[in-house]
């Protein structure tokens, strides 16, 4: 068993607990006029200060007491990430209601069965496409009691009495503080540590999404350890992109943002975040490893193309290999040597991408491949990889900028101990991890026991502390030649090809290792263009003879860094991109592979026919 040195000093007094909405007011009264929230809309970014924010989130916690809401009951939000997400979340967190968080993305019967098992009765929806996926279900959610929504276009037609405008609802909770100037007060005078602050649910990649409740004292104890490790402050920000009912993102733009009182920044969507980038220059910056492999593909891209920028960055790409080790150490040489780099090129990479000032870079909520590690850290940028799961409130281990680990998860946090069960899986005891599944006593029994929770992983622990995952212990398959491989390991491997968007391992029982292959849609049009290659659509694309050889040399390629019995054999080129909405992806786009075996069966039986 590893547990963290410092874990004896990490059980805090009850009174000692900076809760969210302590932390709120606090920076509220501390500093009024610092920016708590930026957003960007029709290109100008509007600022939103902490006494703003605490003011907006007491008129919309106090509006729901309006409604006839009052301590633990259930608010779902359904919206892309935005202001308002916060400030519905914070006005509930002070009055005692609980925010649960819904993806944007999901179709109308994953939303269903997220409402209905948290018993949501009041839901907060962005605009018309959100508000139609509720009005379709409406039927079945006899305790839903209101639909307000942000956005009015397009609803001014719509008679439904539950339908309520967000300013509206502020002005009823401006009533509700004149009646009652001391409405908030009384509520936070019943407020404790040990309540459930918010209720996420998670990715559902083997089954329906469980919905698992995360108390203020969970979080409290993810930010003081957190803050340890990233050491965070006040002049700190981020950009807010990946979905808010993601612990990953709450744990950034929400968790750390409150304790650390820096700025959360919104964009003006998932398809500006380049753009964004370039204007917040974050100094924090969380990505998933779909958002890592896009840059490092969109980098490569650009190495390919015949000009001179191209030709200096395709050899300052070769020259970054050399600095790809963060944690050696390196003769005044190479210090010269990466200086001169620095200057020519590896800046001009970070400032295209918006990360020029970015101080610590993350990537979390899944597995990423060394190779694309490295690459990011071979440019200057201080790439780590972290580990967590919505179970453990976001994050329990993380690399370290101060010294290396024999692990690819870095060391656990201060309080957080780490030991492998006897079948293989990581468990995890501290702090951070969950207060159990909502009204679900069975599945909580479960994944707790004596206070260590079981969290789907097979890792292994090294003797330095740190830890690596190998993969999800559902996922792991045996050839039927006896061998085990982890389909994370080779997929990330072939991943790292800028064509290939995504690969799922098919080997399970099977002679050999094959897969199914999604091509980068962007990346391989591009190269088509490049070659005078005609094509018309998606399927007609990767239908074409010189797109299979290309996809076939990059599998060759990347199969260099796999042993033999993990070296893909065959592959299918999907005709179409996975899906949500088919139920090919989570909405986090974690691939459902029993689902994907099942809808491409005929595919996959032809190339082991």
């Amino acid at each position: 068993m590893i547990t963290n040195k410092s874990q004896k000093n990490s059980n805090y007094h009850k009174e000692e607990i900076k809760t969210l909405p302590l932390l709120l007011q606090y920076h509220a009264k501390t500093k009024p006029k610092e920016v708590a929230i930026r957003q960007k809309r029709f290109g100008i970014w509007n600022e939103v200060t902490w006494k703003e924010y605490e003011k907006e989130a007491s008129r919309f916690g106090s509006a729901l007491l309006a409604q006839g809401l009052k301590k633990f009951d259930n608010v779902g939000i359904l919206s892309e990430n935005r202001k308002e997400w916060l400030i519905a979340e914070s006005g509930m967190h002070l009055v005692g209601i609980i925010p649960v968080g819904v993806y944007p993305t999901s179709p109308a019967n994953e939303i269903l069965h997220i409402l209905l098992s948290t018993d949501i009765k009041v839901i907060v929806c962005e605009d018309q496409e959100q508000v139609d996926k509720i009005l379709e279900i409406e039927h079945r959610l006899p305790l839903l009691k209101k639909i307000i929504y942000i956005d009015h276009k397009g609803l001014s037609s719509y008679n439904n009495i539950k339908l309520l405008s967000w300013d509206k609802l502020l002005e009823d909770g401006i009533k509700k503080i004149e009646t009652n100037p001391k409405v908030i007060y009384d509520c936070m005078k019943n407020h404790s540590a040990e309540d459930i602050a918010l209720i996420v649910p998670t990715s559902g990649s083997t089954g329906p999404p469980k919905p698992a409740m995360i108390s203020f004292k969970n979080i409290f104890f993810i930010g003081h350890a957190s803050e340890k490790v990233i050491k965070r402050g006040r002049r700190d920000n981020v950009l807010s992109y990946l979905p808010l009912c993601h612990v990953a993102e709450q744990l950034f733009s929400v968790f750390n943002a409150m304790h650390s009182g820096y700025t959360a920044n919104f964009g003006e969507s998932i398809r500006t975040i380049q753009q964004d980038l370039r204007d917040i220059a974050p100094t924090i910056f969380l990505g998933v490893p779909r958002i890592w492999e896009k840059m490092q593909s969109d980098i490569l891209i650009q190495s390919k193309k015949k000009n001179l920028q191209s030709l200096v960055l395709k050899k300052a790409l070769k020259v970054s290999r050399k600095f790809n080790d963060p944690w050696k150490k390196y003769n005044i040489i190479f210090h010269i040597e990466k200086f001169l780099w620095e200057m020519i090129a590896f800046r001009h990479v970070r400032n295209g991408i918006g990360l020029t000032k970015c101080r610590i870079a993350i990537s979390g909520a899944a597995p990423i491949s060394q190779e694309t590690l490295k690459f990011f850290r071979g440019l200057g940028m201080p790439l780590m990889e972290g580990f967590g799961m919505t179970e453990t409130s976001g994050a329990c281990t993380i690399q370290s900028l101060d010294k290396a680990s024999k692990g690819s998860i870095g060391f656990p946090f201060e309080g957080v101990s780490l030991k492998i069960a006897e079948d293989g899986e990581l468990l995890i005891k501290g702090g951070c991890v969950f207060a159990g599944y909502y009204k679900d006593p069975i599945s909580t029994q479960d994944s707790i026991k004596d206070g260590w929770l079981f969290t789907g992983d097979i890792a292994k622990v090294f003797s330095d502390g740190s830890a690596s995952i190998i993969d999800r212990k559902k996922d792991i398959v045996i050839t039927s030649a006896g061998k085990n491989l982890s389909p994370s390991i080779i997929e990330n491997t072939i991943k790292v090809s800028p064509y290939i968007k995504e690969c799922i391992l098919i080997a399970d029982g099977r002679r050999f290792p094959s897969a199914l292959i999604q091509i980068d849609f962007d990346a391989v049009a591009n190269w088509a263009e490049s070659e005078s290659i005609p094509y018309t659509n998606f399927k007609n694309l990767v239908q074409r003879q010189e797109v299979f050889n290309l996809i076939s040399k990059e599998i060759e390629i990347y199969n260099n860094n796999l042993s033999n019995v993990e070296k893909i054999k065959k592959f299918i080129i999907l005709k179409k991109e996975l899906d949500h909405d088919d139920g090919e992806v989570t909405a986090t786009m974690k691939v459902r592979r029993s689902q994907i075996e099942k809808v491409f069966s005929s595919e996959i039986n032809l190339m082991y026919s």
